[in-house]
């Protein structure tokens, strides 16, 4: 038995620099190009270790079957999204003017927050009866089914992916009005979360004609994910308790985990607590977001990614949700999006004591528009903002640009502006993910995503990635589809390790039983190797020949022959071959 390894070779190719003019470059040749959809760095396939080590999530929102979206939880399957995705997290549910977890018909009262707005959307969650074209099995709801809609789609979906943790995110910006009164007092916190997992844990759902009822959504939801925007800062509204919101907050969140882990000693199952964690500095320190207490109880952060700039500021484009730092045209020496980037945001969260698996960015399948706009340089004058967009609606909107300083894309018709995420920046937000050791990444939402292309992205780039944190311990290299093996080679590839019995490429190790090229020897630690010396980065504008290594999203590639613009684990029939981690 044998590690794959390669020895580094000195690189012959001559390199140049990729220049930006303005800050920006049109599209072209991407230093980290989305990957060819018909031949992924690796399989669909994921287990407790994630995708490669990651946790790849998507939003889906109770209302995504609406005209903005028109995308059900059939189309998750459809795209090959679901399996593309370690997490689904439905949003959202509300806590209501009754201080509790419900799913209501009525709307708020004269004196509540928001009086006339709908307290929940029973209509979405479990009532609307969906035909066979929009189900997930083809079967069409009928009357008098005790559960439909989303609910019903859900409960679907995990019988064909019984490894899809999902989850349901209570709040959002427009129901986050009533948790500071909720976890007021140690008797309203214990109220709310017992409402909490009432309904979507045991599954006891109003009842409404013939629908809902005692028991009927039980099993569907694997915990919660709490986006309280924000306790100790204003959110769509001002808090109205802004002194103790962080002490309540955080004595909430330990209260889920207690009830949350009541559960799993009862049952044997494992139940899930997140959090939609701010980017801004108020929100995240007055609210308790930075406290070693809720790195403590909860499995992970959702960080937020995106809206750094947007359409509150009418006059001037930007980035939305640039990785490094950037400047104003007209004031280079003052930081635009008030120095917001992804970068010193996860180094904040990392430095108040959160693990690396616990740090998923956000990135956004939707983007912030302007129109009246002359010049296509980030941060240029606008005559207004225009809103905001689904991707799928934005895909082919004018010429797509790059700002690989701040590695962030956008869109220009020569009069719209469209800052957004496509698969040129999520692949390149991937590639710095795993090159730092952090734990993966959302969508916002995924039904605004277009045939699984920014979700694909993400997933493969992981795929083809140094294995991340989730994978515990040193092991074999991954299996990667890109690389050749050959006999004696030895890999790691879902919790298993396997040794080649002959010459393979992209054939999975564990699916092709005694026929296929792989030999089961041990499990994932059995065979440790260390990570080699990094190459030099790849550069798409280089020319590699045969033995030159390049490094990508920390994994060596062995150049096989001639070959320029080909980014390495992007196919299964190039000239690079998937090396082993590196460092």
């Amino acid at each position: 038995m044998r590690q794959k390894s390669r020895a580094l070779f000195a690189l012959t190719a001559t390199t140049t620099a990729v220049g930006l003019a303005a800050g920006a470059l049109a599209a072209g040749p991407a230093s980290a190009a989305p990957p060819d959809r018909g031949a992924p760095d690796g399989s669909s396939t994921h287990d407790a270790d994630g995708v490669n080590g990651y946790t790849t999530l998507g939003y889906f929102p109770a209302w995504a079957s609406g005209e903005a979206h028109d995308y059900e939880v059939a189309d998750l399957v459809r795209t090959g999204a679901a399996a593309d995705l370690t997490h689904l997290t439905y949003a959202f549910g509300n806590v209501t003017t009754d201080l509790v977890c419900d799913i209501s018909d009525g709307v708020v009262p004269d004196d509540g927050v928001d009086p006339g707005e709908p307290e929940g959307d029973p209509e979405n969650d479990y009532l609307r009866l969906i035909g066979a074209e929009d189900s997930v099995d083809g079967v069409a709801d009928v009357e008098g089914q005790a559960l439909a809609g989303n609910f019903n789609q859900l409960r679907k979906l995990k019988e064909i992916y019984p490894d899809l943790k999902i989850m349901v995110s209570l709040g959002g910006w427009t129901w986050s009005d009533n948790f500071s009164e909720a976890a007021l007092t140690p008797e309203s916190r214990e109220r709310l979360v017992d409402s909490c997992l009432d309904i979507y844990l045991d599954g006891n759902l109003p009842v409404y004609g013939d629908q809902g009822g005692p028991g009927v959504a039980a099993g569907i939801f694997d915990g919660f994910d709490m986006d309280w925007e924000w306790p100790g800062a204003d959110g769509e509204h001002p808090t109205p308790h802004p002194d103790v919101d962080q002490e309540n907050f955080l004595a909430l969140m330990e209260l889920f985990r207690e009830k949350l882990d009541e559960r799993t000693a009862d049952t044997g199952d494992e139940y899930l607590l997140t959090g939609f964690a701010p980017a801004g500095w108020a929100p995240r320190t007055n609210g308790g977001w930075v406290d070693p207490r809720l790195a403590a109880v909860v499995d992970f952060l959702n960080v937020q990614g995106y809206d750094y700039h947007g359409t509150w500021v009418a006059d001037r484009t930007g980035h939305q949700g640039n990785l490094h730092p950037y400047s104003w045209p007209d004031a280079p020496d003052q930081d635009a999006n008030w120095g917001l980037a992804v970068d010193g945001l996860l180094a904040a969260y990392r430095a108040a004591g959160y693990r690396d698996e616990q740090i998923v960015l956000g990135l956004a399948a939707y983007g912030q528009g302007w129109s009246g706009v002359e010049d296509p340089t980030p941060g240029a004058p606008a005559g207004g903002a225009i809103g905001v967009k689904n991707y799928s609606a934005l895909r082919t909107v004018g010429t797509e640009y790059y700002d690989a300083d701040a590695v962030a894309s956008y869109r220009w018709d020569g009069d719209q502006w469209w800052s957004l995420d496509t698969p040129r920046s999520v692949t390149a937000k991937a590639e710095w993910l795993a090159e730092n050791g952090y734990g993966g990444a959302y969508f916002w939402d995924i039904a605004g995503d277009y045939d699984n292309e920014l979700t694909g992205a993400l997933a493969d780039t992981f795929r083809a990635a140094t294995p991340g944190p989730l994978v515990v311990g040193e092991g074999a290299a991954p299996w990667y589809a890109s690389g050749v093996y050959t006999t004696g080679d030895v890999v790691s590839h879902n919790g298993v390790e396997y040794e080649a019995k002959w010459w393979t490429r992209n054939q999975e190790p564990g699916t092709a039983a005694k026929r296929g090229p792989w030999r089961e020897i041990g499990v994932h630690g059995d065979n440790p190797v260390a990570a080699e010396p990094c190459g030099a980065a790849f550069d798409p504008s280089a020319t590699y020949t045969s033995g030159d290594v390049v490094s990508r999203a920390g994994v060596n590639h062995a150049a096989m022959w001639w070959t320029r613009g080909e980014v390495p684990g992007t196919s299964v029939t190039g000239a690079w071959d998937a090396g082993v981690p590196c460092a």
